[in-house]
């Protein structure tokens, strides 16, 4: 497939260097033409613990690049997607576009496009950026996409991708794929960020571990359905298998971005304000992260 991908974080480079290895012609759109002239010049590099590999990608920070692609990849974040509007809605209507956005407050900005077209995706991966073209892929998971309006049929060729390295999950049914990864990152993202720790500190210290059960308790008093699907044990699980990961909370906090507070805990406190449950911690850690934006100068 010819495919698009708005958006060079790590996740971008990341989806760039994997499915181009996988046979299929990557167009990346930067935000800075600097980063595009060195992806072509460079390409892109991914380390993994076994191995390193190098794609080789069209880039440009000009999105008109991708006019005639089968599919688009949104790997933008999801308070970018406003400003990027008029660029999404530049895509033909017909053509699929994936959105891997964390959270569900893009579920709104969905329901605005005209496109018959539109998928949403959770990423499992773990992936950080060392430069303009490089990412390591810190951990293996899996893509999960799903059809928010849309045929499965659009993006055969892009499930039918055998790679251990890039696993890709079709999903029938996408609330409840994207709640479980909105609980996950509640949970895990909003106390690294706050601590400053890797994500395996949450199950190795005993305070963080207590904390955790409690954030639990309160994501099952907004989602009760969730109880079904997502234990405590699983996130747990989670922490111990990305043990060293550092979360694109922390990361963005780290590195002096904007984090996704606003979609993330921003949607669950929406959710639990409207059934009227109490959530005390919740509100304590959105404000927290908000503090430190705030501090970062990159909250107003």
């Amino acid at each position: 497939m010819n495919i698009s991908i708005l958006g060079a974080g790590a996740i971008g480079l990341l989806f760039s260097a994997r499915l181009a290895k996988s046979g299929h012609n990557i167009r990346i759109i930067t935000h800075h033409q600097k980063q595009a002239d060195h992806i072509n010049q460079n390409g892109i590099t991914c380390h993994d613990p076994n191995q390193s590999m190098n794609a080789y990608v069209t880039a440009s920070a000009d999105p008109s690049i991708g006019i005639k692609s089968d599919c688009w990849i949104l790997t933008v974040k999801q308070y970018q997607l406003k400003e990027l509007q008029p660029v999404i809605e530049s895509i033909s209507y017909h053509t699929p576009i994936i959105f891997t956005q964390n959270g569900m407050g893009h579920l709104e900005f969905m329901e605005s496009l005209p496109h018959s077209q539109l998928f949403v995706s959770t990423v499992e991966h773990g992936a950080s950026k060392e430069s303009s073209t490089t990412v390591h892929h810190n951990g293996i998971g899996r893509w999960q996409i799903a059809p928010f309006k849309g045929e499965k049929e659009k993006l055969k060729e892009l499930l039918t991708i055998n790679n251990s390295d890039f696993p890709i999950l079709f999903r029938q049914e996408y609330y409840h794929m994207l709640l479980e990864k909105l609980i996950k990152n509640i949970m895990i993202n909003s106390l690294t960020a706050i601590f400053r720790v890797p994500n395996g500190e949450l199950i190795r210290n005993p305070y963080l571990r207590n904390l955790l059960h409690d954030l639990y308790l309160e994501m099952i008093l907004i989602f009760p359905e969730a109880k079904s699907f997502l234990s405590i044990q699983q996130v747990e699980s989670l922490c111990i298998k990305t043990a060293e990961n550092t979360s694109s909370m922390n990361a963005d906090l780290q590195q002096g971005r904007k984090t996704e507070v606003d979609s993330i805990l921003g949607f669950a406190i929406n959710v639990a304000s409207q059934k009227g449950v109490r959530t005390p911690l919740l509100h304590f850690l959105n404000k927290a992260i908000c503090g430190l934006e705030f501090r970062e100068g990159i909250r107003s």
